[in-house]
């Protein structure tokens, strides 16, 4: 009689881990902490920056838990040895001074985390945790040989739509929101909406989340982003719309460069058939770098002289940087207010068509920016709702745009039979 087959589950692989630090106390107390788990593994310590640089080239840790103030070379140029020599270490630096300064330098030097002191009891554990797993998902789309291997995914050439004021208060990030939500809704496509106001972003607030994550947490990979890291860091909300937080403290924003923007923009558009940004009023080096990735710049503005004023300037701002003005659509927002300018007068004054109207919505806004509930979902009848959607639908793809119309056209008919399947697609009753 055969026996059966007894399938034993291989062991897992530990997270090998290499502690320096200069003082002998919080030496012996990380290594204690680290050790103990089941899933880590002390390959060594030390104490200073030469002895930690030859013991990692040695014993090739996957992870080197640093501190920044070490005699003799320091964490800053042990790390950057370490990024050239073993670039299959992850490093995670930790200092004594929550400098943002000193942040960048460490992201520079090519470092994967940084934690302050005093840190809190699982601080370092999940910091070891996900930095491994990063650099093991970065490793794994590398052959032998370094090549990056052939995703069987479906890549993408998504829609850039970047949502821009150069005046505040006109209603900027209600737009990004609702506009992504709508985009979604008319298509089924994938959708990714980012919160580009890097200093003071409110998209979680107004979407009712609160991810860990956000894009900060892309800068210690910058130099190699992909859609698989991309996705550790995206916040799902419960439209289908996946969304990029902004960082949680303002002077991270500090930390971004136009490249970087460039370097996350490019796996997003691979990655997404939408990508609608919402942005801050200015014209930030970073705020330049969205221009030139967008593939067209929604611009918001409203009934009143400031709000023209600033619109001009910024489209006098296009021609200095050569970006086209056929990308450039003009949505004027709260465009029944009263005692307002007339469209008219407004498009003589700028030289520049208004592409598309939203009529206030009041109330019904300030509710759903109060309950994080988008007012596309929450009433997608309401006046302001439908220009929603009919804004979306100008600035979707044409092959998508006369899908979403063959649908439209369909639920019409079906209408007339007494069907009444207009409920089953949300949002397709489009002016077109």
């Amino acid at each position: 009689m055969a026996q059966p087959e007894v399938k034993t589950e291989q062991p897992k692989a530990r997270i090998t881990i290499l502690v320096v630090d200069r003082t002998p106390e919080s030496r012996a107390s990380t290594s204690r902490q680290l050790a103990t788990l089941p899933d880590m593994e002390l390959v060594g310590t030390a104490a200073d920056g030469d002895t930690a640089v030859l013991l990692a080239r040695e014993v090739k840790p996957d992870v080197v838990v640093m501190d920044v103030n070490l005699p003799g070379i320091d964490g800053l140029r042990a790390t950057e040895l370490l990024t050239h020599d073993a670039p299959s270490t992850a490093v995670v630096l930790i200092s004594d001074q929550n400098d943002v300064g000193l942040l960048r330098r460490g992201m520079q030097a090519g470092a994967r985390d940084f934690l302050s002191r005093p840190l809190g009891p699982d601080d370092l554990v999940a910091s070891v945790r996900s930095v491994y797993e990063q650099e093991s998902q970065r490793r794994s789309r590398h052959g032998v040989n370094g090549d990056v291997a052939i995703s069987s995914e479906r890549v993408t050439n998504g829609k850039v739509l970047c949502v821009f004021s150069p005046k505040g208060g006109v209603g900027r990030t209600t737009m990004s929101t609702n506009l992504a939500i709508a985009i979604r809704q008319l298509t089924g496509c994938r959708v990714a909406l980012v919160d580009c106001n890097l200093p003071f972003g409110d998209i979680g607030i107004v979407l009712n989340l609160s991810g860990t994550k956000t894009i900060s947490d892309l800068l210690p990979t910058i130099a190699d982003p992909s859609p698989e890291l991309l996705d550790t860091v995206m916040a799902q909300h419960e439209s289908g719309v996946d969304v990029l937080l902004a960082p949680t403290r303002p002077e991270l924003a500090e930390l971004f460069h136009p490249e970087h923007i460039r370097q996350i923009f490019e796996v997003l558009r691979k990655s997404y058939d939408y990508v609608v940004v919402d942005t801050w009023a200015s014209f930030h080096e970073v705020i330049l770098a969205l221009f030139d990735v967008s593939t067209e710049i929604v611009l918001l503005t409203t009934l009143d002289m400031p709000a023209v004023k600033n619109i001009r300037m910024f489209l006098d701002v296009c021609d200095g940087i050569h970006y086209p003005k056929d990308r450039v659509r003009l949505v004027l927002n709260r465009a029944d207010s009263t005692g307002g300018l007339r469209i008219q007068e407004i498009e003589e004054n700028i030289q520049h068509k208004v592409a598309a109207s939203l009529t206030s919505g009041g109330s019904l806004v300030t509710t759903s920016i109060n309950r994080g509930v988008p007012f596309i979902l929450s009433d997608p009848e309401a006046p302001v709702s439908r220009d929603v959607f009919a804004l979306a639908n100008q600035v979707l793809r044409p092959e998508d745009r006369k899908a979403v119309s063959q649908a439209a056209d369909f639920i019409a008919a079906a209408n007339k039979r007494s069907l009444g399947l207009s409920r089953l697609v949300p949002g397709l009753q489009v002016r077109r």
